[in-house]
């Protein structure tokens, strides 16, 4: 079977794959240009938002490259309690939340010690569009919270076994993201924990 990568920073990456737009083509966004044939996420990372970051410019790159028809996903952005600035990452988070709601396009989400924050926010924001953690290596009970709450899960080369076991067919992913191990490799190493029907 060919399965999708759900979400990767390799620019080559054998397709099917969610390729992610380099944070330095959202200043640039005409020099951008796309594979043929690839599919995209756009989004301004938590890592980016910074007290002296170009908010302003980033934000008007997002929005070109976000409706372009290669861009498939929004993200990936979100909350990182460990590295940016937390207390502006909450803003820039929902602003991209609700410009993906306005395109018709899934949330491609990185979450870093902010589960609960994440969870209130989809509870506030409701959004018709998937949200998506991406990379999860939380355990099991956090996996079924999410998954409660009507948020998918993405699973890379490091992961919870008893979290991939909970899922359930249409609500599980694969990625490699940035760690350079293939994807099939990914695949054969979450295949004993997964579900019947787990990988669609």
């Amino acid at each position: 079977m060919t399965f999708t990568d759900f979400h990767t920073h390799d620019q080559q990456a054998p397709l099917p794959a969610v390729i992610q737009v380099p944070t330095d083509s959202l200043l640039r966004p005409a020099e951008w240009q796309p594979r043929p044939g690839a599919t995209y996420s756009v989004g301004i990372h938590p890592w980016d938002v910074t007290p002296d970051a170009p908010l302003q410019r980033l934000f008007e790159g997002f929005e070109k490259l976000a409706a372009r028809p290669e861009t498939v996903a929004i993200g990936e952005c979100g909350l990182d309690r460990l590295r940016g600035d937390y207390a502006s990452q909450n803003a820039v988070f929902i602003r991209q939340a609700e410009y993906a709601e306005a395109l018709s396009k899934p949330v491609i989400i990185h979450c870093v010690k902010a589960i609960d924050e994440i969870l209130r926010l989809h509870k506030a924001i409701r959004p018709r569009m998937r949200w998506t953690i991406h990379g999860f290596r939380g355990n099991a009970t956090t996996a079924r919270q999410l998954l409660a709450a009507g948020l998918d899960l993405s699973f890379g080369p490091k992961f919870n076994p008893e979290a991939v076991s909970t899922c359930f067919p249409g609500r599980l992913h694969v990625e490699t993201d940035n760690s350079g191990v293939p994807l099939r490799e990914v695949v054969a190493a979450l295949a004993p924990f997964l579900p019947p029907g787990g990988l669609t």
